[in-house]
């Protein structure tokens, strides 16, 4: 019964991640996001607000545009829009993820290093996903991309993380911030290396 419930619809595993990681940006957006446009964010604010508001606009198109063309290229579903899909992705998240590097030089007002370093990594997941499908080397594109859009959530777990654990759990900002993008990725590396490990069919 099961393996027959799989076949008949098999992207169920893919749908899951891709929702959860879509409901999770729409908190994200509603809690975190949205309020910076308030008018007392904007004082706490004031001075870098039109680089804020790219870095924002830009990461949310990142985060929904990345989901939805993810999904489309794990399933080759509706696989017309995945072409434009990925290029909001690219584009949204170029914005926002410049934003990002541009404002870790504050190191008064941001994290710094930890930021700056996950905005570079985006750039560089992203632009050897694009150098791979422009090669026509699918299969590198897609694990470059996944890689990519992990990257990309993972700012969505980092203000989780620093608004929902207890104190004592989050120690300074800055580890918070490189263990909630790192560890991430590095379980997302062995998910995708796993199979090229196993064991070798010699019969």
């Amino acid at each position: 019964m099961a393996t027959a419930s799989r076949r008949h619809y098999p992207h169920a595993r893919t749908d899951a991640l891709v929702g959860v990681a879509i409901v999770s940006a729409a908190i994200f957006v509603w809690l975190i996001a949205g309020p910076v446009f308030g008018h007392v964010k904007q004082k706490v604010h004031a001075g870098h607000l039109p680089m804020l508001y790219a870095h924002i606009a830009g990461g949310i198109c990142m985060l929904f545009a990345g989901a939805i063309a993810l999904r489309i290229g794990l399933t080759r579903e509706w696989f017309r829009w995945h072409k434009p899909a990925g290029y909001t992705y690219i584009v949204g998240g170029s914005v926002g993820a410049i934003a990002a590097l541009i404002r870790s030089f504050d190191t008064q007002h941001t994290p710094g290093i930890s930021t700056g370093a996950l905005a570079a990594v985006w750039i560089a997941f992203t632009a050897m996903a694009f150098r791979a499908i422009r090669n026509r080397r699918i299969e590198q594109h897609r694990t470059w991309m996944i890689r990519s859009y992990v990257a990309a959530w993972t700012f969505v777990a980092c203000r989780f993380w620093s608004r929902a654990m207890p104190g004592e759990l989050q120690a300074n900002v800055n580890d918070m911030i490189w263990a909630t993008w790192v560890m991430p990725l590095f379980l997302t590396e062995i998910l995708l290396q796993w199979r090229a490990g196993s064991r070798l069919n010699r019969s």
